[in-house]
């Protein structure tokens, strides 16, 4: 079979993976438009995309080190209960598509949003730097074969969070004020758990050893 396939059916894998990214994604939705969740879907893919190319190219080996990690998870705890404080706090507003607010125009804060919540995020790079050791492990492929099954898998990851964008997007019309106020503080717990998550890691692997 194809690399490129191969990566695609690989990608399924994930589909039920749950993180920060997927609650931001899905708030967003819901919150601010299917446009907007699009581009934070394309910041976490695009983020994806470079963890990827630096493992494959032996470069992520260098975020490995315990000093780059700490500091890394040390902003990422920091984003993560920044961002869960600020959603347990933000006012619920309906998305309507004829209504634009101006001061919300500028599309390119959700692609930084979603790169960085992924790209901050220590445990991403751990993950792909074990995947490209489990490909490498079963399949033997070269360089290039490689890089077109990541090809496939990272397809299958940005296809997949782009249809529960649309699926929230769709659910919309069931949402009320109360249910997006829910829907926040729900969002900002889980973001400060990840948070708390992150800050046991980092004392277990970085401050008690």
């Amino acid at each position: 079979m194809h690399p490129y396939l191969t990566g695609l059916i690989f990608g399924l894998v994930f589909i039920f993976s749950i993180g920060p990214g997927f609650f931001a994604l899905i708030q967003t939705s819901v919150q601010k438009g299917f446009k907007r969740a699009i581009l934070l879907a394309i910041g976490i893919s695009l983020s994806d995309i470079i963890y990827v190319l630096l493992s494959l190219m032996g470069v992520a080996s260098l975020l490995e080190q315990p000093q780059i990690r700490l500091w890394l998870g040390i902003l990422g705890t920091i984003i993560l209960i920044f961002y869960g404080i600020y959603s347990w706090f933000k006012k619920p507003k309906l998305y309507k598509d004829e209504i634009e607010n101006k001061k919300d125009l500028s599309y390119l804060k959700y692609l930084l949003k979603g790169f960085v919540l992924n790209g901050l995020n220590p445990f991403i790079v751990v993950f792909w730097v074990s995947i490209i050791g489990v490909v490498a492990t079963k399949y033997e492929y070269t360089f290039n074969s490689q890089m077109t099954f990541f090809a496939g898998v990272l397809t299958t990851i940005l296809s997949t969070d782009i249809i529960k964008a649309f699926v929230a997007h769709r659910l919309r019309t069931m949402v009320t004020p109360k249910k997006i106020l829910i829907l926040n503080r729900s969002v900002g717990v889980i973001l400060i758990l990840f948070g708390f998550q992150m800050i046991y890691f980092l004392l277990d692997n970085y401050m008690f050893n």
